[in-house]
């Protein structure tokens, strides 16, 4: 027996340039895949007083954005070290995260840490990996978009670090291009159940004011969603006022942020 989902539309909201390679491989599986955008990431230029790599004993990368924009400064600044400075550091908040730092070809693995990926993805696992290295560390960079999460930084400046915040890169709300709004909307109208990917706590907001928008806010609230951490599941409940009661919390799955991770996620959901 088919379930509700086998014949799902699925919605992918990261970034513009980083949903395409899932959408092939979802479309190769056999589902119809809208890449739908929520969130626009664009390095910040001008930055005053870049921080160098050497300046720090430890340098923390919140995502794959803060990597490459992060190096993409450098370069733009001329400060992108030849060689890595060995007493340096280098943090991910998870293995995708510490993919983009490999990707780089700048940094030495051996300096490369990040929790597991059998761990949570987040600032919580990676502080349990830091702990044990902290003893001879001064000076610690954390770099991120314009705000974030404070709560490793606490961490570090309590355990007697300087704790320098660096915004990378800037978020823009993206508007749903008309042409994915009316195929969602062809599919619901259809029928056809709907998976929506959000991979970030900011980018919630920016997905429930399309909604809105192009008065679909309602339709959500019946989608199934796939995030990468429950902060973010936790922030869409609220977001879509659903209440927390059982009977009407919505249906979501929590996955690893690897586009395999995810494609096994929505192929789990076509079967049920």
């Amino acid at each position: 027996m088919r379930g509700p989902l086998a014949d799902a539309l699925v919605v992918l909201t990261r970034p513009p340039g980083r949903n395409e390679p899932l959408a092939r491989r979802l479309a190769d599986r056999g589902f119809e895949p809208l890449a739908m955008p929520v969130l626009g990431i664009s390095p910040l230029s001008g930055v005053q007083a870049l921080p160098r790599p050497a300046d720090h004993d430890l340098i923390v990368f919140v995502s794959g954005n803060a990597v490459s924009a992060y190096f993409q400064q450098l370069a733009a600044a001329g400060e992108l070290p030849g060689t890595w400075p060995s007493g340096t550091l280098v943090a991910a908040v998870g293995a995708a995260t510490a993919g983009a730092i490999a990707r780089t070809g700048r940094v030495p693995a051996d300096l490369v840490l990040h929790p597991d990926e059998a761990d949570a993805q987040d600032s919580e696992s990676l502080w349990k990996v830091l702990q044990p290295r902290l003893a001879p560390l001064r000076a610690a960079l954390i770099v991120r978009g314009q705000n974030g999460r404070e709560w490793l930084g606490q961490r570090l400046e309590q355990a007697g670090l300087r704790v320098t915040r660096h915004a990378a890169y800037e978020r823009c709300a993206v508007d749903w291009p008309r042409q994915q709004v009316e195929r969602l909307r062809a599919g619901l109208e259809a029928g056809r159940g709907v998976v929506c990917l959000l991979t970030s706590v900011h980018g919630v907001q920016a997905f429930v004011d399309n909604a809105a928008r192009h008065g679909l806010l309602s339709a959500c609230r019946g989608f199934h969603y796939l995030v990468i951490h429950p902060r973010i599941a936790g922030r869409l409940q609220s977001s879509l006022d659903v209440p927390s009661g059982t009977a009407g919390r919505l249906a979501v799955t929590i996955c690893a942020p690897r586009d395999d991770a995810i494609l096994q996620a929505v192929t789990s959901l076509a079967s049920l």
